[in-house]
């Protein structure tokens, strides 16, 4: 069972294993702390107009920057929250508290970035986010890897970036939000998946920005009325990308290429991995560099998050869900801290075997980020 870190670690008995955590969001505190990384022309900009409003998601669970701020000291003082805004705290009530080994660091202006119609100005934030998150991140606890935040909808100015700071050894992946104009498969995005390749870097996707910006509403229908009406969404969001990433032959082209898909859970995505190879058995003519089932493909270039953790009331009908998208190859942990629905490590998956969660722990992550990590290794 699955528990929420509302109370504190929860103490178990269990063998102690190696924690690679996913989804650890990250941001600054006040915009101010993004100015020495911006020109002076776009630093008053941002300071004036910020993201030009788009910040102000109704949908998100508080109605601030992208998603749930639980520092409520930190929003008092106008601050956006992130790990409590700092290195330090998130080191103590994450990595400390829960004795996670390795952090990868999720937040950041991406997603918000990536819906502005001025791709000079979104690629600008980002490369200021980076430089930022670098030094008061990265360089203060050498448990933490970063995500690069990029710029989607400037694909080269992202491929640049990447190679910027792509080859730093706390470097292990972008960020793509699963809002945009377009799906990720399309070969629009073609530069940023060559970047990556060229320096060994994965791609983590996150729900974000889904109907602002320059980006489509987030369903067919249009909005929804309520924030747990826009959580219904989110596995759409997802397989629209997952979908176009493999019919659009991105796999074939980048065989190297692995996709981390972080907040997005993964009960729903069995059905989809049916509906693909039963369509693709029938349609393959319309596809033919699509070589092999799209169930093999995913299995092997991409990754799901564990959180949200949807839990059936049935404990074994958990496992069925686990073996039909091959789990032990296809799962990693992902606490999703410090937001009200993040899931305690020692209780996540605990009624699983200790092989498959040793796998969906570390192993898994390790592999799809290039993890170096020869300590943790051994005491796995």
């Amino acid at each position: 069972m699955e528990e929420k870190m509302n109370s504190g670690p929860v103490t178990s008995s269990r063998k102690k294993i190696t924690i690679v955590d996913t989804d650890v969001h990250h941001c600054y505190r006040t915009k101010s702390e993004l100015f020495p990384y911006l020109s002076k022309f776009h630093a008053e900009r941002f300071e004036e107009f910020g993201f030009g409003g788009i910040e102000m998601d109704p949908h998100s669970s508080s109605g601030g920057y992208h998603g749930t701020r639980v520092d409520f000291e930190a929003q008092e003082n106008g601050e956006l929250f992130g790990s409590n805004g700092d290195a330090l705290s998130c080191g103590k009530r994450l990595l400390d508290a829960y004795g996670i080994d390795v952090g990868i660091l999720t937040g950041g202006p991406a997603q918000l970035a990536s819906a502005l119609a001025d791709v000079d100005y979104g690629s600008a934030i980002c490369r200021a986010f980076n430089d930022y998150s670098m030094e008061h991140w990265i360089a203060k606890d050498s448990r933490l890897r970063l995500n690069l935040a990029i710029n989607s909808q400037d694909p080269l100015g992202a491929a640049t970036e990447i190679d910027r700071l792509g080859s730093h050894p706390s470097v292990c992946g972008i960020m793509l939000s699963c809002g945009a104009p377009r799906p990720f498969g399309q070969r629009f995005y073609h530069p940023i998946y060559e970047a990556c390749a060229r320096n060994g870097l994965a791609v983590t996707m996150h729900f974000g920005s889904e109907g602002l910006g320059i980006n489509p509403p987030p369903s067919s229908a249009g909005w929804p009325s309520y924030y747990i009406e826009m959580r219904m969404l989110r596995p759409q969001f997802y397989a629209v990308h997952l979908s176009s990433f493999i019919f659009e032959g991105v796999f074939e082209k980048f065989p190297a290429l692995k996709v981390g898909m972080v907040e997005s859970g993964f009960a729903w995505v069995p059905p989809l991995m049916w509906k693909m190879d039963l369509d693709w058995k029938g349609l393959r003519r319309l596809t033919p560099w699509v070589k092999r089932l799209p169930s093999e493909y995913l299995i092997d270039h991409v990754r799901f998050g564990t959180q949200p953790l949807d839990e059936p009331a049935d404990p074994e009908a958990m496992k069925q869900i686990i073996n039909w998208i091959d789990g032990s190859r296809t799962l990693m942990f992902a606490s999703d801290f410090p937001h009200w629905d993040a899931d305690d490590p020692t209780m996540t998956l605990s009624d699983q075997p200790e092989a498959l969660r040793r796998r969906i722990f570390a192993e898994n992550a390790i592999e799809t980020y290039n993890l170096l990590l020869p300590a943790i290794s051994q005491a796995a």
